[in-house]
């Protein structure tokens, strides 16, 4: 059976937090993706672009998991967590009931992010330019493990290219078809991490560079 996956930023507080763990998550289906992992885990993918974006900004240094439906749940302050589960508990505004009407807390997260927009109106179904002026973020980085890696530049030979920030954070990756399986040793090493995405060289200081050329 095909995993689907979300990703799922994390309270920094998430594993002694009331509620629901997950702060903020995004819908593959709103940026024209599937739910797979490697339906999407692409250099200039829309989806992977905009969780970058938010990793870079308003949620840098933030816990962070791209979580499938398969993974094992979490143990927190509250109990037993599916976050799978707690990413959706985010987006839909009934998810309980099987609604799917967004949330407003949804709504307004996915309105951040520039790239999403074409003038004033929200583009649910963007067409992939990859020249299309949009920030580009050089190292992706663990303030957990004091790791990062160098991030590609987006060009024309990027079709085919994964981004290692779904395959380096997955939980869950390798039980359902439609996922990573070359069984690289760094698959899901960052998952829970502090994530955060920089240009600047100051901040990696004394970090150690890891190799985040996955290959399928």
């Amino acid at each position: 059976m095909g995993q689907y996956y979300r990703p799922a930023i994390l309270k920094k507080n998430w594993k002694t937090a009331k509620g629901n763990p997950v702060c903020a998550s995004l819908l593959c289906y709103d940026f024209n993706n599937g739910a797979k992992l490697m339906e999407h885990s692409y250099i200039g993918n829309w989806l992977v672009r905009s969780v970058e974006y938010l990793l870079a900004n308003q949620f840098k240094g933030y816990p962070f998991v791209w979580v499938g439906d398969y993974a094992d749940k979490v143990s927190t302050k509250t109990g037993e967590h599916d976050l799978y589960h707690d990413a959706n508990l985010f987006i839909y505004k009934d998810y309980e009931g099987d609604s799917d009407k967004k949330s407003q807390q949804y709504i307004k997260l996915r309105g951040s992010i520039p790239v999403m927009y074409q003038g004033d109106r929200w583009c649910s179904n963007p067409v992939f330019d990859p020249y299309m002026n949009y920030p580009y973020y050089r190292y992706l980085v663990n303030y957990s493990k004091k790791e990062y890696c160098i991030m590609p530049k987006y060009s024309k030979n990027d079709e085919g290219r994964i981004n290692p920030l779904p395959i380096l954070t997955s939980s869950g990756c390798g039980r359902g078809c439609g996922d990573f399986h070359r069984g690289d040793e760094l698959v899901g090493t960052w998952a829970f991490d502090c994530i955060g995405l920089t240009n600047s060289k100051k901040e990696i200081e004394g970090f150690t560079e890891i190799n985040g050329k996955f290959v399928e």
